[in-house]
C-alpha cells in the first residue's frame, strides 16, 4: 500500500517530492518573482533605484516596512518588466504618493493613540432660564427674580465586546494599509506550480 501522508507527518521524504515538484522554486508564468530578484541580488533596498528612507518616518519604520514587503510579496510575479522600470514605479508610489498620505498616521500612532479607545461616549448638556425660576425649582412663589437650571448628562454606548468585534473587522495598521496599496506592482495571480497553470 502506498504510503499516506498528513500536513503533520514529519516522516516525508522530501526528495520524493522534489522528484515531482522539481528543484527549481521559481516557477514565474509571465514576468519573475520577487523571491528570485532578492536570491539573484536584483532587488535590494540599498540600491538608490529603490532607496526611500528619506521619505519615511524614521529609520525603524522603513526597515518594518521593507521587510514586511519582501514577507509578503516573495512568491509574487512583478507586475511590470524590465526590473528597473518596475522599481522606479515602486520607489515613485512610496515617496510621493503613499508616505505623504500615511506618514501622519504614522506620527498620530507615535503619539499613543489607543485605536480601541471608545469613540461612543457623548455628553449633554441642557440650561433654562426663567424670569421666574420658583415654578423650575421650588414651590414657593413669593418671589421673583433671574435664575437658572442646568441639567448635564453623560450617554455611552456600546461596550467593550462590541469594541474589539468592531476594531477586529475594521482596523488595519498603517504597515498594510501601505502594502495593500502595493498590490498593483504584483501580477494578482499566484503560479500554483511547475506546469505553468493555475
Amino acid at each position: 500500500m502506498a504510503n499516506r501522508y498528513c500536513f503533520n507527518d514529519l516522516s516525508i521524504d522530501v526528495d520524493a517530492w522534489l522528484d515531482y515538484t522539481g528543484e527549481n522554486i521559481w516557477n514565474a508564468v509571465y514576468t519573475i518573482q520577487l523571491g528570485e530578484l532578492i536570491e539573484n541580488g536584483v532587488f535590494d533596498w540599498s540600491r538608490e533605484i529603490l532607496d526611500w528612507s528619506n521619505a519615511a518616518l524614521d529609520a525603524e519604520q522603513y526597515e518594518r516596512v521593507c521587510n514586511y514587503f519582501v514577507e509578503r510579496f516573495y512568491w509574487r510575479e512583478i507586475s511590470i518588466e524590465p526590473f528597473l522600470e518596475w522599481a522606479k514605479v515602486l520607489k515613485r508610489k512610496l515617496v510621493y504618493e503613499l508616505m505623504p498620505k500615511y506618514k501622519p498616521l504614522y506620527e498620530r500612532v507615535a503619539e499613543g493613540i489607543n485605536p480601541l479607545a471608545d469613540g461612543n461616549e457623548y455628553y449633554k448638556n441642557r440650561t433654562i432660564q426663567s424670569a421666574y425660576p420658583e415654578t423650575l425649582l421650588s414651590a414657593n412663589a413669593d418671589y421673583i427674580t433671574d435664575g437658572r437650571d442646568e441639567e448635564f448628562q453623560r450617554i455611552k454606548e456600546g461596550n467593550l465586546a462590541d469594541s474589539t468585534e468592531n476594531f477586529a473587522a475594521k482596523y488595519k495598521g498603517v504597515d498594510q494599509l501601505i502594502l495593500d496599496e502595493l498590490e498593483s506592482m504584483f501580477i494578482s495571480l499566484y503560479t500554483a506550480n511547475v506546469n505553468m497553470t493555475w
